[in-house]
């Protein structure tokens, strides 16, 4: 049993009382205290409500809910916004995002009406966990995913992490959240091997706030989809041998992930494809293109890459000896593959 394993799960969401809807006017600030915490609370014509820290992200000042509520017009909808009443910084009432200086945000609160009564609860933030690289191709990769998934979900908080080579790291992310805000930690990695089940387990025990942390991004059939459009692209033939190249682990849940990708891929494109492993596990990916060379004479080799983004790693894939090599599932030229997009916006959903 792992550290993850042993965890207890996260409490379950609690939603607080605030007020009557009868006692919000529409288009006039409300302050109210919750948890300790001041909010600012906003009833459109329209019937929806808001909740906002009451604290101007640029002074510190309790003044937000005497903002001006009024509307901006954003890729063609109107979007609720809440203008400071200090400094005039413009927000979005739904994401906190602000329009007039794009480094500052208002944190938003989730609002629901319970039988006519307003009730808040503190939304759950989404910490996108990648392993890190030094690559500027496979850096810019990652960050492109996680702009994706941010995009896709403009209402919740996506943030960036890493769990080596890159700061910050999980724990000096979490800080910058407010105190006991939920959060929900996504590894951005194929396989839940030691940095999911040790790094970001520790990581979930330590932390002083609600905090979960789901499985890694595979094994999916979605995946497969992905390997085998990359390979395509790198020219697969008919006849051409599949090699598929993982990064390996010492941990065996991780290892049999990728042997599940294998068979996925194989189900997919109704051929046989060989598991193999850059490092830490067997068999190695040279031997492996060797292996296939050996026992299938004049076929091509065609190595994919079930490696999340360029940098070390994939090189030493495309230096393994395979006739074609395809790209990693993320590439620093192409947007990334919305089924990427969707598993990481889909295990923070099951488990926010």
């Amino acid at each position: 049993m792992t550290l993850l394993d042993q965890l207890a799960p996260a409490p379950s969401t609690v939603w607080a009382p605030v007020c009557n809807r009868l006692e919000l006017e529409p288009l006039w600030g409300e302050a109210a205290i919750v948890g300790g915490v001041q909010l600012a609370l906003f009833l459109l014509p329209d019937g929806r409500v808001f909740a906002v820290s009451n604290h101007d992200p640029a002074t510190g000042s309790a003044v937000m809910s005497r903002g001006i509520v009024g509307s901006k017009a954003v890729d063609g909808h109107q979007r609720a916004t809440i203008a400071s009443p200090l400094h005039k910084d413009v927000f979005d009432l739904e994401t906190g995002h602000c329009y007039t200086k794009p480094d500052l945000r208002l944190p938003v609160w989730s609002v629901r009406d319970n039988d006519g009564v307003i009730e808040v609860v503190q939304r759950t933030a989404l910490v996108a966990a990648s392993h890190g690289t030094s690559d500027p191709a496979g850096r810019a990769a990652v960050a492109a995913l996680v702009d994706a998934v941010r995009r896709l979900n403009p209402a919740i908080d996506v943030l960036d992490s890493f769990v080596d080579v890159q700061e910050p790291d999980v724990p000096s992310t979490l800080a910058t959240l407010e105190p006991h805000r939920p959060a929900v930690v996504v590894p951005l990695l194929l396989s839940a091997g030691y940095h999911v089940h040790v790094d970001l387990a520790e990581a979930a025990q330590e932390a002083e706030r609600p905090m979960r942390v789901t499985g890694a991004l595979g094994p999916d059939p979605r995946l497969a989809d992905v390997l085998a459009r990359r390979l395509a692209q790198a020219g697969l033939g008919p006849d051409d041998r599949i090699v598929l190249a993982a990064a390996g682990s010492s941990d065996a849940s991780a290892v049999a992930d990728c042997h599940t990708t294998g068979r996925l891929l194989a189900a997919l494109l109704d051929r046989d494809v060989t598991v193999s492993f850059i490092s830490a596990a067997e068999p190695r990916l040279p031997e492996a293109v060797a292996a296939e060379r050996l026992a299938h004479p004049g076929a091509r080799v065609a190595v994919a890459s079930y490696l999340l983004a360029p940098g070390y790693f994939a090189g030493l894939a495309v230096a393994a000896g395979g006739d074609v090599t395809s790209a990693p599932l993320l590439t620093a030229e192409d947007a990334p593959p919305v089924e990427l997009v969707s598993i990481v916006s889909e295990l923070f959903g099951r488990n926010a």
